[in-house]
């Protein structure tokens, strides 16, 4: 530490400074639950670079383990939606995260779906993975992190 900062800190510890010397950022945390691994690190990857920290898993079984293994605090769960259990895991991660968000994944929004309970979102996986598609998925993220109304469907 050089003599500036030993003394800053010296300063703020006997002044009784409340100011920290630093501040941290929360950076959210993204939970994907899709049998396609393919899409899930497609998308994990778009959001990694968008400044959140993801998290891939094949099923509820595996989104399960990790969560217990690593002792995750999820802001987002980004779901398939016709998944087993995919509703008992998003019950579970509401529960003990009354801010958690959910984006419900469907692969055909136009054949008629099932309402995913408490999504903030539901969207469709796309069809073309290109550019546009990851700017679309990672506006429709950040929408969902910032609001706390619920997004219309997309």
């Amino acid at each position: 530490m050089s003599d500036n900062n030993t003394e800053r800190l010296l300063a703020n510890r006997l002044l009784g400074s409340t100011q920290p010397l630093c501040t941290f950022k929360h950076v959210k945390t993204v939970l994907i639950v899709d049998d396609d691994l393919g899409f899930a690190f497609w998308l994990g990857q778009a959001l990694d670079r968008a400044g959140y920290e993801t998290w891939p898993a094949r099923s509820v079984t595996a989104a399960k383990s990790l969560l217990a293994e690593v002792r995750l605090a999820v802001d987002l769960l980004v779901i398939t939606a016709s998944l087993p259990r995919a509703t008992v895991l998003a019950g579970y991660l509401a529960r003990t995260n009354p801010d958690l968000k959910i984006i419900a994944v469907y692969e055909n929004l136009t054949a008629g779906f099932k309402p995913f309970p408490k999504a903030s979102a539901v969207h469709q996986k796309p069809q073309i993975i290109d550019t546009a598609a990851k700017l679309e998925w990672v506006q429709l993220v950040i929408g969902v992190l910032r609001s706390d109304k619920e997004h219309s469907l997309s």
